[in-house]
């Protein structure tokens, strides 16, 4: 099943405001990028992916000098635009999936100690 534009701009929303250091609600601009990403025809998995990665990310950096909430979709959106081939790589993207499942259940400090032991060369 295909979505149309504004259920594409949907569900880009819902990821974004799952992630755990996004505001509360989204602001209008945030709306205009979900909308964008649509039209520039990116898939909705590689948007989920991308949210996947740069949350993966950033909660590896977690701890002393851990980074500022996000405040915008557009931090996702050059996280979509510039996902390099072995970022899009499917196993790759499975990795991170089973990653970010695993790190919304455990400390920061477990965090950075998982990624940095299975991370797949």
């Amino acid at each position: 099943m295909s979505l149309d534009r504004a259920a594409f701009a949907a569900q880009v929303i819902c990821l974004y405001l799952d992630d755990p250091d996004t505001p509360d609600i989204p602001s209008s601009a945030d709306w205009d990028i979900a909308r964008n990403l649509f039209d520039l025809g990116i898939p909705l998995d590689l948007v989920r992916h991308a949210f996947q990665l740069a949350f993966a990310r950033r909660h590896r950096r977690s701890g002393p000098g851990a980074l500022p909430p996000i405040r915008s979709l557009a931090y996702f959106r050059t996280v979509v635009l510039n996902l390099t081939p072995e970022e899009r790589d499917p196993a790759y993207m499975r990795y991170i999936d089973d990653v970010c499942r695993r790190t919304r259940y455990q400390s920061p400090t477990t965090t950075a100690a998982t990624l940095d032991e299975n991370r797949v060369p």
